[in-house]
């Protein structure tokens, strides 16, 4: 009865889906909303009420902001998904495949990426710093983030790349998106203005400009920080194995 009644619910659902879909204006039309109205505001306007001159980082966290503060939260439940899955909370032993390979480390590959690595570092500072003005942001500047320990991690193993970034610490870096929305969110209402509003009425207009700089910058950081961390924090758990032999080969 319980699986008749799933089946049912989710025809239900896919029909009410469709039928909205159809009420969509076509795609290409002159008349519709988004081409009409909102496409020439953000490009019009952007830049003065958003505050920066990368329109996508504007529309990310002016116009969209509470969209992309959800996002962030979607992240932290996909992490608490994948930890579920894999149940690596559970693990005290930390082991992986990759450190027992029988390929001998190579010192060319090795220092390559010893070499690399702050350049990866350098590029992603300067992608999520910069995202407000250029093309950027914290979520590319995180997957560079990412990126940089899945190479450090095959080229050294997994035990030094735990090493390197430990579980406690990413912990705390894996709330900082969160905690910048908080702070940005809270100061503007303190301030007497609205949530994510990037403002403070009582300030003055060079002040308000310089505020909104720094609120932005804070989120993006904040972003940054947490994607890669996330990254980081989900090659580990796939990586990361139980012991199965009674030895400890803990990192």
């Amino acid at each position: 009865m319980r699986k008749v009644l799933a089946v049912l619910c989710t025809c239900a659902l896919a029909v009410l889906l469709i039928y909205v879909v159809t009420l969509l204006p076509a795609m290409g039309d002159p008349d519709n909303p988004t081409n009409s109205n909102v496409v020439p505001r953000y490009l019009e306007q952007g830049e003065q009420e958003a505050g920066t001159r990368n329109i996508v980082a504007g529309v990310v966290f002016n116009y969209r902001g509470y969209d992309t503060m959800g996002e962030v939260a979607i992240f932290s439940a996909a992490l608490a998904g994948i930890f579920a899955v894999l149940g690596a909370g559970r693990r005290k032993i930390g082991r992986a495949f990759i450190d027992e390979s029988r390929v001998k480390f190579s010192f060319v590959s090795g220092t390559a990426v010893v070499l690399v690595m702050p350049l990866i570092i350098l590029f992603s500072i300067y992608v999520i710093f910069y995202g407000t003005d250029s093309p950027g942001g914290g979520f590319q500047g995180g997957a560079a983030i990412g990126a940089g320990v899945m190479l450090f991690t095959a080229a050294f193993g997994f035990c030094r790349a735990q090493e390197r970034i430990p579980h406690h610490v990413r912990i705390i870096l894996e709330s900082t998106a969160i905690g910048g929305f908080f702070l940005v969110g809270t100061a503007g209402v303190i301030g007497g203005a609205n949530f994510l509003t990037y403002a403070i009425p009582s300030l003055s207009a060079q002040s308000q400009t310089a505020l909104r700089a720094a609120m932005l910058l804070i989120l993006q950081f904040g972003i940054g920080i947490k994607v890669g961390v996330i990254c980081t924090s989900i090659l580990f758990a796939l990586l990361r194995e139980e012991e199965t032999d009674g030895v400890e080969h803990a990192c």
